[in-house]
């Protein structure tokens, strides 16, 4: 299973840099759309390496309430409410829908996501 983990934490490495390379080039749609994937990855990361599972889904909120044991998570979820509902609807529109998002927005999100990493795989 620790294989599996460090495939899930490179991975979100990987979306993480393809979401710079989108912020970029002012593509911030598809950047929320690789932030998302970056958090979801670290989450079911941290799950498998605390429980050996987890959920399927693909709602960040319900993944990290699955973690609220896990100190900062909690704080975490009431501080960035706004940007984890932005980006599980980043989530859905990158692939049915079309949704603008602003630089701010992004901007907002990769601290977000810088923060969670923190939480959640500080050593």
């Amino acid at each position: 299973m620790r294989e599996e983990i460090l495939l899930y934490l490179d991975r979100a490495k990987k979306f993480r840099r393809n979401a710079e390379f989108n912020f970029r080039n002012n593509d911030y749609d598809l950047a929320m759309f690789h932030i998302e994937m970056a958090m979801q990855l670290l989450i079911k990361a941290k799950l498998l390496h605390l429980k050996g599972y987890f959920e399927k889904t693909y709602s960040l909120r319900k993944l990290l309430s699955e973690l609220e044991d896990v100190e900062g998570v909690n704080d975490f979820m009431k501080k960035y409410r706004v940007v984890l509902r932005n980006l599980e609807r980043a989530y859905i529109t990158s692939r049915y829908y079309f949704e603008e998002f602003f630089e701010d927005e992004v901007e907002e999100a990769f601290k977000a996501l810088s923060e969670l990493e923190e939480i959640l795989w500080r050593e």
